[in-house]
């Protein structure tokens, strides 16, 4: 792979150039193999292998608590890896969404119960997640949810339709934004969020969307009178709205905002090196400018 340098000041620490270089020779060992076109879908990439090879290397689950299996490491270490495994176009479809929102939004609002049985598996490689909030005729409207979860002795009874869900297929849990009382017109009251189980919840139907490559990466899900148990309620009924802002906030700024087709760019400067354009190398060096500021915003929020 080519190896193109940001440089980005303040310069890294001694500690990180050497976390750099560690995770580098992890990702040539698991990763050595694939062709440039597997690395340039490395967002969408699902590998339960190589995300079970991540957890056993102690890459996931970095920044938590010891106790539920994580390791206690900066948030900039963090990045550091999502960072590299970004620009290498590793497979991080399995493990993403987990570590980057689901783990911390359990962390923060779930029981201590689902901290116990969820995060050490999560930190582990061995649990995907999906997010269960967009609607259809929706838009980005998150507060006009319709799905509702209505209580029903140690359950809850779940209908309505999810839709873009990526990985709902594959994954092993979503986090479902839902209504546990009123109705869409009270917007962000009475939304609350439950764990349902992609594997084991009568009632959920998973079905494709196909999207203009013929790939299958998103989904609708559909519940109808799906049973949920209600031990699986993440925090307080009611505290939706609230929980969803906060999950939202792990998805700001970061690296793959800018690093996902970086593979792409890989493969352009390739094409390029030689020519004698005046007006593809001034194409390219503003798109090399533009990727050393986002990084530089990105890492400064890290």
């Amino acid at each position: 792979m080519t190896n193109i340098p940001f440089p980005s000041p303040p310069a890294d620490s001694a500690e990180v150039i050497a976390l750099r270089a560690e995770f580098r020779a992890f990702l040539d060992q698991q990763l050595g193999h694939r062709t440039p076109r597997q690395r340039s879908d490395n967002w969408y990439g699902f590998s339960r292998e190589f995300s079970l090879a991540m957890g056993q290397a102690g890459y996931l689950g970095m920044t938590w608590p010891k106790q539920y299996g994580g390791h206690e490491r900066t948030a900039f270490e963090r990045y550091v890896v999502v960072e590299e495994s970004l620009a290498y176009g590793a497979p991080v479809g399995a493990h993403w969404i987990a570590d980057r929102q689901s783990g911390p939004s359990i962390i923060k609002f779930g029981t201590e119960e689902q901290r116990e049985t969820i995060l050490p598996r999560i930190a582990k490689g061995e649990l995907a997640f999906g997010i269960g909030m967009s609607e259809p005729d929706s838009g980005s409207d998150l507060a006009a949810t319709r799905t509702k979860a209505v209580r029903d002795g140690d359950l809850y009874r779940v209908t309505g339709t999810k839709v873009w869900t990526s990985f709902a297929h594959e994954a092993d849990y979503v986090i479902l934004f839902c209504r546990t009382s009123g109705t869409p017109a009270d917007r962000h009251q009475g939304t609350s969020q439950l764990l349902v189980d992609l594997k084991n919840t009568p009632g959920l139907t998973i079905k494709p969307i196909i999207d203009l490559a013929g790939q299958h990466h998103f989904n609708e899900m559909h519940f109808e009178d799906a049973a949920v148990p209600a031990k699986n309620l993440l925090g307080a009924e009611g505290d939706g709205w609230n929980q969803v802002m906060s999950e939202l906030a792990f998805e700001r700024s970061g690296p793959e905002r800018f690093l996902s087709s970086i593979e792409l760019m890989y493969q352009l400067i390739a094409m390029l090196q030689g020519k004698d354009s005046d007006a593809a190398q001034i194409t390219l060096g503003r798109l090399t400018a533009q990727l050393a500021v986002l990084r530089r915003l990105s890492r400064s929020v890290a």
